[in-house]
């Protein structure tokens, strides 16, 4: 156990039975309980114990060939996965270091923390937008970076499926111009962080993951200076607005946790363990192994098997020492819109390929070429721009016709353009 400063609160350094016990010795004693604050509570947890298999431990020597002397530029690096592909690259000795995002706050604190850390030196932030073309310009111009880590994105399903405009602007728009700018500086190498919800998208979110990832496929392609890849992952366990951070300010609200539905199930990662993986797919060299070779490469990382949410919202609330649906109610409330009961990292169709690194696999999806792909892309800005919903559906799904979007249980929220 550990006690509070103000020796007033112990939170569990374990789960499960040995908090359970203690709790019922402090009702004996008549001393009262509760829950710890959501910051300790996902502190105290086993990650390892929740999703049901031990961490992966990755060799960095491949990562740092990737980053070290390197110019490298990192988009929402504020964000979880962002502020994680900072540290790490960080670590790896860049010659240069710079960390756009739109949020202050959030860019406040990962340079902060850099700079407290000694990296200042090599280190340059800059409050961007990934939607402002001559800002974004100015950027490129200034680092001309030889790596780029491509983070920025508007991931929540249903705050996008309510503003899909938005989000099609900073997932579709903002990729291409990063992209772009990418080409123009002759950056070695794009790496573009994608998700699972790209595959057969029943998310707005994913079916613009899925666009993106489209022109990063075609300009791979269509010319030889700058490589990119695409790595998918799943949900990252702790991340902001996940459901391991919701479940812990539930229960030490008391409850009730709320999930979707019995059966949802989701993969999971930790933020260190996706953005080392994220690494290591971006480093292989396609001339170790012959099927590294063609162009378009979409690496899939391989993230165990899916954690049924009902059982990690158990085990959560038994690691706060209490008994679920005794001390803190689990209430279902209904799949949103947008969201599906089962995700996939692959179509059944792609084949998925070993490349050499233990946990990266390499999958070979659709393509569409540039000269067809630029028009349609355009249509898809031009609505978004314009606020157009009805256009925007439909240029969206004339790019990802397997795009079927979910309808949930009666979220009917009001949606803005």
């Amino acid at each position: 156990m550990e006690f509070s400063p103000d020796g007033r609160r112990l939170t569990p350094r374990r789960t499960g039975e040995g908090t359970r016990v203690l709790k019922n010795v402090l009702r004996r004693l008549r001393i009262g309980t509760r829950p710890a604050p959501p910051e300790d509570l996902l502190r105290s947890i086993d990650v390892a114990d929740l999703l049901k298999r031990p961490q992966r431990r990755i060799d960095q020597r491949f990562s740092r060939r990737l980053v070290e002397g390197k110019r490298v530029l990192i988009t929402g690096a504020g964000g979880t996965i962002g502020s994680e592909l900072a540290r790490q690259a960080a670590a790896l000795n860049p010659q240069r270091l710079a960390l756009i995002d739109n949020s202050e706050f959030n860019l406040y604190q990962i340079d902060m923390e850099l700079r407290e850390a000694g990296h200042g030196e090599r280190l340059f932030t800059s409050l961007t937008d990934v939607c402002c073309k001559e800002h974004l310009d100015r950027v490129f111009d200034i680092l001309k970076p030889d790596v780029v880590l491509h983070a920025a994105a508007y991931k929540h399903v249903p705050i996008v499926e309510n503003n899909r405009c938005a989000g099609a602007l900073v997932n579709v728009l903002g990729a291409k111009l990063v992209f772009d700018n990418a080409t123009r500086v002759k950056a070695e190498k794009v790496v573009f962080i994608s998700t699972d919800k790209a595959v057969n998208p029943s998310s707005f979110m994913g079916a613009t993951k899925r666009i993106a990832e489209l022109y990063a496929q075609a300009l791979d392609v269509a010319q030889n200076e700058t490589r990119f890849v695409t790595v998918r992952f799943g949900n990252v366990f702790a991340s902001t607005g996940s459901v391991a951070p919701l479940f812990a300010r539930q229960i030490a609200n008391g409850g009730p946790v709320t999930v979707t539905h019995p059966d949802i199930q989701r993969f999971f990662m930790t933020t260190r363990e996706a953005v080392q993986l994220v690494l290591q797919a971006a480093s292989l060299d396609p001339a170790q192994k012959s099927v590294l070779t063609h162009d378009g490469r979409i690496f899939v990382l391989d993230m165990g098997e899916p954690v049924r949410i009902l059982d990690l919202a158990k085990r959560m609330i038994e690691a706060a020492g209490l008994v679920p649906g005794k001390d803190i109610e689990i209430r279902f409330s209904g799949l949103r819109p947008g969201e599906k009961l089962f995700e996939e990292v692959f179509l059944d169709t792609d084949k998925l390929v070993a490349t050499g690194a233990d946990g990266v696999l390499l999958a070979s999806p659709a393509m569409i070429d540039l000269p067809l792909l630029n028009p349609r892309l355009g249509e898809v800005v031009k609505a978004a721009r314009e606020g157009d919903r009805k256009s925007l559906d439909a240029a969206v799904h004339a790019l990802v016709p397997e795009f079927s979007p979910a309808l949930g249980e009666g979220h009917g929220a009001r949606q803005a353009p």
